[in-house]
């Protein structure tokens, strides 16, 4: 239980969460609320104080972006939510995963990256009505190092199925 919970643990760091509401967990992690609200929290904290230190923003489009940015965080809180849910059911049924339960969590995982490509491309949009595009795409560059950190600290803890 203790590496379950080390590699659930790391994967919320990684998702930088809003601790406002809790994702949805397989039954097993239920008792674990408080330690992932916790996590999120500083997440959440660490990632938003890294864009504001990377983003070279003017008063005005201060005032554009954050509250864009934190209605872009809540949408993909969302999204992350469902990667949670991939991350403990596969946790849970690591030991005993069955082929069909190997192809549900694959096409589970599928359509968290579908959602997550939809809102990025509805963010996008969104964000160039606020900032010129090179100031948007300074913002997804600081978004796809973040991410891929995140993953990489995902895979160096989740172990591979059997």
């Amino acid at each position: 239980m203790k590496i379950v919970f080390a590699f659930v643990a790391v994967l919320v760091s990684c998702l930088a969460w809003n601790p406002v509401a809790s994702a949805q967990v397989n039954e097993k992690f239920a008792d674990m609320a408080g330690e992932i609200d916790l996590i999120r929290s500083v997440a959440q904290t660490e990632r938003q104080a890294i864009v504001a230190r990377s983003m070279i923003l003017t008063p005005e489009e201060e005032a554009a972006f954050w509250p864009l940015y934190n209605e872009y965080r809540a949408a993909m809180e969302k999204v992350n939510d469902r990667l949670i849910k991939v991350v403990t059911d596969y946790a849970a049924q690591r030991d005993t995963l069955t082929d069909k339960q190997a192809m549900a969590l694959m096409n589970d995982h599928l359509k968290f990256e579908q959602e997550l490509l939809r809102v990025r491309k509805q963010y996008i949009r969104k964000f160039t009505k606020a900032l010129p595009t090179v100031k948007v795409a300074r913002f997804y560059q600081i978004e796809n190092t973040l991410d891929a950190l995140q993953k990489l600290g995902m895979a160096r803890q989740i172990p591979l199925a059997r």
